[in-house]
């Protein structure tokens, strides 16, 4: 299986999404006021998937690299990733909140001597990987704050 996800044709996908497609297939039957899904509106509502996360995964020629913004690049990008969320972690119980806007993480990250070529797509990374949960625009919640 994982030699087949490595494939250029196959999409990483997390538990997260996962579900969301599955409640979305279900959501589609109901559009139709049907009580049973089929393959068909899986399907559609898989393409409608890979149309929003085109422009994620497509680098600046508009070529597809699911590489990009999954994991980083190795291991100094996890290990960066790990530090970063300790640090924010600690931040979040010192200030009794796990609420951090992009701006704020950028000053964390800069203070700790975190070094990422694209910070959005770092941030994208670390969200599709559940530490941190989008919340609004430009404001996510930290998921392992015990502030919670």
């Amino acid at each position: 299986m994982r030699k087949h996800r490595q494939s250029a044709d196959c999409t990483p996908i997390t538990t997260r999404q996962l579900e969301s497609l599955i409640r979305l297939t279900e959501a589609r039957a109901r559009l139709e006021l049907r009580e049973i899904a089929t393959a068909r509106d899986a399907s559609d509502v898989v393409e409608i998937m890979k149309f929003s996360m085109y422009e994620t995964f497509s680098d600046e020629l508009g070529v597809l690299d699911f590489q990009r913004s999954q994991h980083g690049s190795g291991m100094s990008q996890r290990g960066q990733a790990k530090r970063f969320i300790a640090e924010l972690s600690r931040v979040a119980d010192h200030n009794a909140s796990p609420l951090f806007t992009v701006s704020s993480m950028k000053d964390v990250a800069k203070r700790i001597g975190i070094n990422v070529q694209n910070f959005d797509d770092f941030i994208f990374s670390l969200n599709n990987q559940n530490f941190l949960l989008k919340k609004g625009p430009r404001t996510y919640q930290l998921q392992t704050a015990s502030c919670l």
